[in-house]
């Protein structure tokens, strides 16, 4: 089938139209002239004021992560075995003033574990215990740092006594799919389940851990308490 050729008049109508839509366009914009003016400027403030918040977050951000380094680097600065105590308490402090003055910042966020790690330290187990549940809270990413957060939960409980609830955190870990402390996990849960009286939950534990970690450093020591 031939295909249907446009004619000049048909041509002519369509640039009639453009026209026609072109000069409603310019007398619309003549007519709303300040309206325009104003919406432009009010757009432009806008704009200003987003550029200017991202630059006020930015610099807080470089801020944040200055004091997060500086906490980071008096702990680093000594061996671990010669860390004082005046070191661990001024890094304790700075960690503090760090959530508290940038507590929106990533960098603010993970130093919450950091601060709980340090609180557990000393002995602080229920303010470390709320600091990691806070990081918890703050954190919904479920990054491997949640798993070392549940480990850390882990050690703060069992700390206090309170061994169920140190169970309970050892099995998120385990459970996960990200096998990130999956093998420190397991031996530590069969442990406490020992340490609260369970036997035979021990020992199912331990025998599951020598099936998936055969090359583990931990196996010597978790045979071994099979034959508790």
């Amino acid at each position: 089938m031939a295909k249907k050729r446009v004619t000049r008049k048909e041509l002519l109508k369509k640039d009639d139209e453009f026209i026609s839509l072109s000069t409603r366009f310019f007398q619309y914009v003549s007519a709303h002239g300040k309206q325009i003016q104003y919406l432009t400027v009010g757009i432009m403030i806008i704009i200003g004021i987003v550029i200017g918040i991202s630059l006020y977050f930015k610099h807080l951000n470089k801020k944040a992560l200055a004091a997060y380094n500086l906490a980071y680097n008096n702990l680093v600065s000594e061996s671990s075995s010669d860390t004082s105590a005046d070191t661990i308490k001024k890094s304790i402090e700075e960690l503090d003033s760090l959530i508290k003055k940038y507590g929106w910042t990533k960098m603010a966020t993970l130093a919450i574990p950091q601060l709980a790690y340090l609180k557990f330290g000393q002995g602080q187990y229920d303010e470390a215990i709320s600091l990691y549940q806070t990081y918890l809270k703050k954190d919904k990413s479920a990054s491997v740092y949640h798993l070392m957060t549940h480990f850390g939960l882990a050690a703060a409980y069992e700390a206090k006594g309170e061994h169920q609830s140190a169970i309970r955190h050892l099995q998120k870990i385990i459970n996960d799919e990200n096998n990130f402390l999956k093998e420190e996990a397991m031996f530590s849960l069969g442990r406490l389940y020992a340490l609260s009286g369970q036997q035979e939950m021990s020992k199912e534990t331990f025998k599951d851990f020598i099936n998936q970690f055969k090359e583990s450093p931990l196996v010597p020591l978790a045979k071994a308490n099979l034959t508790k």
